[in-house]
């Protein structure tokens, strides 16, 4: 009788410890046109000009700063990427005659439909990026709030992962809150 027992409990050790063995499936994604990267998302990509960004949405965009002349700045605005809400941000780049254009220089979405090619979004945590983008330059840390006129704080609910192109031209930004990803960002890298 106790050997009936033991062989039973072993089968069944045995049974659980082979599940405990099989591979988990690799994350898959879908070809929505949802891969973000750090050249942009989908067909909207880092440098389009304005008029690119507005054909390919069917969308006019007003900007804020829309009337002012002088100087370098840059605005935002939202707007739908197929079912993707983004935020656009734009530049002004001047042309050789004094005349500027607006030039997106990144974009951001929080939508859980967007993941990297690797399969990597909303929700995902800091080991599984820096294990996914081990090869490339990564610059990460807190986020910095502003506490008062003069002082600034690292957060300790916010973080950003930064995963540079080998030219540090451009970057792949993953927005975490309270270590989870919130928003993924693609843009020019602007100094540091």
């Amino acid at each position: 009788m106790r050997y009936l027992l033991f062989c039973s409990v072993l089968a069944i050790v045995f049974f659980s410890c082979k599940q405990k063995d099989k591979k988990q499936p690799a994350k898959k994604v879908e070809k929505t046109g949802y891969i973000i990267s750090k050249d942009g998302i989908g067909e909207l990509k880092i440098g389009m000009s304005q008029s690119e960004v507005e054909n390919l949405l069917s969308q006019k965009f007003t900007f804020k700063h829309a009337k002012e002349t002088t100087g370098s700045w840059a605005d935002t605005v939202t707007s739908k990427y197929k079912d993707l809400d983004v935020t656009l941000f734009f530049e002004r780049q001047y042309s050789d005659n004094d005349a500027f254009i607006m030039e997106l220089i990144g974009l951001q979405t929080n939508s859980p439909l967007c993941k990297t090619a690797d399969g990597l979004g909303i929700g995902d945590e800091k080991p599984a990026i820096i294990t996914a983008y081990d090869d490339n330059p990564i610059n990460m840390g807190p986020e910095y709030e502003r506490v008062n006129d003069t002082t600034w704080l690292p957060s300790k609910t916010k973080y950003n992962i930064n995963v540079r192109d080998d030219k540090y031209e451009k970057e792949l930004v993953f927005h975490l809150l309270n270590k989870k990803v919130v928003s993924l960002e693609a843009s020019m890298i602007m100094g540091d």
